[in-house]
Order: C-alpha cells, then sequence, then structure tokens
C-alpha cells in the first residue's frame, strides 16, 4: 500500500462523508468532554454523544486522548471553581492523588471524592461549556466565511 492510498484510507476515516460544520461540531464537542474532571467518564460520553447526535467518533476519540493532559491539569482548577461557586472552603487534594485513586478503584474514588467530583463537574460546566459554545459560533462563522470565499455555498451550514 502506498503512502497516499494509505492517507487517502485515513482522511476519509475521519471525514466519514460528514460536512465542516459536522467536523466542527464533533472536534468542539470532543474537547469540552474530553477535559470532564472525572477520569474514565469522557469516552462513554463521547460514545453516547456521537452516536445520539452522528458526530465523528474517531475524530472525538483521537482528539480525548490527546487532550489526556489537559485534563489533568484542570481537574484540581475544576474543583476550586466549583468551590468557589458553592462558597465552601478549598480542598488541599493533589491531581496525583486523585489519579492514583481512580487507577486503584474508579467506585471507591467517585464515593469516597464525591462532592469534590460534584464541585469538579460544576466547576467544569460553568467554564469549560460556554467556552466550547463561544468557540463553536466563531468556528461556524470563520468557516462560513471561509466557504464563500472558496466560492463553495453548497455546504448545509
Amino acid at each position: 500500500m502506498t503512502i497516499i492510498a494509505l492517507k487517502t484510507k485515513i482522511i476519509a476515516l475521519f471525514k466519514q462523508g460528514l460536512t465542516p460544520h459536522e467536523i466542527i461540531k464533533s472536534i468542539i464537542v470532543s474537547g469540552v468532554v474530553s477535559i470532564v474532571p472525572i477520569l474514565g467518564l469522557s469516552t462513554l460520553l463521547l460514545t453516547g454523544l456521537s452516536l445520539r447526535k452522528k458526530l465523528n467518533l474517531p475524530i472525538m476519540i483521537a482528539q480525548s486522548y490527546m487532550m489526556w493532559p489537559v485534563q489533568i491539569l484542570m481537574v484540581i482548577p475544576f474543583i476550586n471553581i466549583g468551590e468557589s461557586i458553592f462558597s465552601i472552603p478549598k480542598t488541599n487534594h493533589k491531581a496525583t492523588e486523585i489519579i492514583a485513586s481512580f487507577q486503584n478503584s474508579f467506585f471507591t474514588t467517585i464515593s469516597r471524592l464525591s462532592f469534590e467530583l460534584l464541585c469538579g463537574f460544576v466547576g467544569w460546566f460553568f467554564t469549560a461549556v460556554p467556552i466550547a459554545l463561544g468557540t463553536y459560533f466563531v468556528s461556524i462563522a470563520v468557516l462560513k466565511i471561509i466557504l464563500r470565499i472558496l466560492g463553495r455555498n453548497d455546504q448545509k451550514l
């Protein structure tokens, strides 16, 4: 198999006949869901969303793997944001402690750190989701401009 044939097959897998709008939606949804501060939940959510909304699962899973470092970096800030929203004192958990706990037992971590994870989820929801929505609308506007410049008005946006 030549490199060009391999490249064509890989591109076809990631495009899956989707419009540019659907690809942007897949990327934005994957980006925001991939940093959910509950480790192990993003793959399940991405799979469900891709099936329900007919989004591109290969793009979403690939991006999810690339976002792993960001997810780890954002666990504690999201928890801190959630604690600020609930007006409670900040906890002193470290990301490495939370990761190790998830690696030992997912369900034990959920039960032991349930309130902290709730705070992290709330922090994620009130920061990452609005940023993702803003990014989505800006991306669509830029895509419309690019398609207009290229003379491709056949794309449904």
